[in-house]
């Protein structure tokens, strides 16, 4: 008899020994007091199925759901709010720069460009997806999951305009299947 670990990808065994038992229990419990969200769908559907061509579909739409709902939830400068982030980034001044970082109106400018970043992306994934272009799909995911790359960060940001979600966990864990989505895409292991 075969191990059945053996024939996991080393990635995904490294994700579920790190991640398995908080995000399972941490899921339980958010999911037992609240109504299904789009990082709710996303979660389960990260563990749930296989990297198929419908099951990356349906990833897709639930990535898109998932940005469309934390960017509705992120505050928004006001137009003279935005002229300060975008007159302060043009400064070659670190005390500048390390004053504008640290402020509520950079965290709100950073969300709303990750997330709003996330909705251009994805119909570029679906349209690969509708085309039956591998490649192309497999690029998009990557693609996606750069926007997530400085989790630690949008987890300040969200922590300093007093977002009620917790990005970093969950984005950690959607970056990471975003890439396994990519190599299942080109691999075709998840097709048969």
């Amino acid at each position: 008899m075969t191990n059945p670990v053996a024939k996991m990808p080393f990635a995904l065994l490294t994700l579920g020994l790190m991640l398995g038992p908080a995000t399972t229990a941490a899921h339980s419990q958010a999911t037992a007091t609240a109504p299904p969200s789009a990082e709710g769908e996303l979660f389960r559907l990260s563990f749930d199925h296989a990297f198929n061509p419908a099951n990356r579909v349906e990833l897709a739409r639930r990535f898109e759901a998932y940005c469309r709902e934390v960017l509705d939830t992120v505050p928004t400068n006001t137009p003279a709010e935005d002229a300060w982030v975008t007159a302060e980034s043009k400064t070659s001044d670190i005390k500048r720069i390390n004053r504008l970082v640290s402020t509520k109106e950079w965290a709100r400018h950073r969300l709303k460009e990750t997330f709003s970043e996330c909705l251009q992306k994805v119909p570029l994934l679906q349209k690969a997806q509708v085309n039956n272009a591998r490649s192309a799909e497999a690029v998009q995911f990557i693609s996606l999951a750069y926007s997530f790359n400085q989790v630690a960060d949008l987890a300040v940001f969200a922590k300093r305009v007093d977002l009620k979600s917790e990005l970093a966990v969950p984005l950690n864990l959607f970056r990471q299947t975003l890439m396994i989505a990519a190599m299942r895409t080109l691999d075709g292991l998840d097709d048969k």
